[in-house]
């Protein structure tokens, strides 16, 4: 571990902070139905600063474009509604890092996170990102669920109003089979899921508001193998380290939950194939987990794309200089649980 640094409030265009997080020691965790976005109610969401499909589409191409062939832009195939489910690929390393978002459509702004990775990688000439394009190759999604997103719905459109992240044992929506084969041709070690929270506005114990959750297990860990499960609180506690001291973000652990059909937690269990296909041709990956941010705060959307941008930075530096796998969880295991109330309150 690093040694905790103070940190004052980061400009929104850096991309790393240190320090270790320190709370208040863990209670029993609650028990939680993942959510979406916490709106109040008649709440006005203003969107026009986050970018819908075809802005996605501009900025992705546009970042290949200037890459001088770092980022190497494709699509998995189509969406229900006919739209190209982009990914872009860089990269040269024998790990593979699997980044995905917005599989939720109306959960805002981990796409313009992602754009923003994909734009420092494709562009800087810094050592950490030489060592992260020849260490590993990433695999970067910026808007799984396009027809939810221009919808503004959780769940995909057509042929089946289906939440995308529950859809990996079923397969009945093209999203699932096409990132599935993708997966497969792919092969990811480790995986990133960025969401945004719904309720859970505290800090379990304290009246802090809670602007960050840390996913370390999508399924019971139990279920995991115990590399699996190591892997899944470095990566966690890697994560956090890069968030403390970042304005009042107040970081906690997801309530617990053990979602068999979700997208991550079948690249965990493997086991599930679209029909025709075999579940052996999958690889699990060797840790996934996933990130909650506050949502729908068009004042401050900058900080809240940092709380996604900052702590993948952070792990791809990690994994690419081979400090993520001497990390212990020692912040991570003192982390407090996300409580439930009243959005707002």
């Amino acid at each position: 571990m690093r040694k905790r640094l103070p940190l004052a409030l980061a400009a929104a265009g850096s991309l790393l902070a240190a320090g270790l997080i320190t709370t208040t020691p863990a209670v029993a965790e609650p028990t939680m139905n993942p959510g979406g976005p916490c709106l109040q109610e008649n709440q006005t969401v203003m969107r026009s600063s986050v970018p819908d499909y075809r802005a996605m589409e501009r900025q992705l191409l546009n970042i290949e474009k200037n890459s001088k062939g770092r980022v190497k832009v494709a699509s998995a195939g189509k969406s229900g509604e006919g739209r190209e489910l982009y990914y872009a690929t860089l990269g040269t390393g024998d790990t593979v890092i699997w980044l995905q978002a917005r599989i939720h459509g109306n959960e805002l702004h981990s796409t313009e996170s992602v754009l923003q990775i994909l734009q420092e990688l494709g562009s800087s000439g810094s050592p950490s990102v030489k060592q992260i394009l020849s260490e590993l190759t990433i695999v970067a999604i910026p808007m799984y669920n396009p027809d939810g997103a221009e919808a503004n719905i959780r769940q995909s459109t057509t042929p089946n109003r289906q939440d995308l992240n529950r859809d990996w044992e079923r397969f009945t929506q093209p999203e699932s089979e096409a990132f599935w084969h993708l997966f497969v041709e792919k092969a990811p070690s480790i995986a990133l899921d960025l969401h945004h929270m719904g309720q859970a506005p505290r800090v379990a114990g304290t009246d802090d508001l809670n602007q960050f959750q840390i996913g370390a297990h999508s399924v019971d860990p139990s279920r995991m193998s115990a590399d699996q499960w190591k892997l899944a609180r470095q990566l966690s506690e890697v994560s956090i380290d890069a968030i403390s001291g970042y304005g009042q973000t107040h970081v906690a652990k997801y309530p617990y939950i053990d979602i068999t059909g979700g997208v991550i937690s079948r690249m965990i269990l493997g086991g599930t194939a679209p029909d025709g296909f075999s579940p052996s041709m999958q690889k699990n990956v060797d840790a996934a987990i996933f990130y909650e941010v506050r949502s729908v705060g068009q004042k401050s959307n900058g900080y809240l794309e940092q709380l996604f941008t900052r702590p993948v930075m952070a792990v791809l530096k990690a994994a690419a200089d081979g400090s993520l796998y001497s990390s212990d969880w020692s912040d991570y295991d003192r982390l407090s649980y996300a409580t439930n109330a009243p959005c707002g309150a």
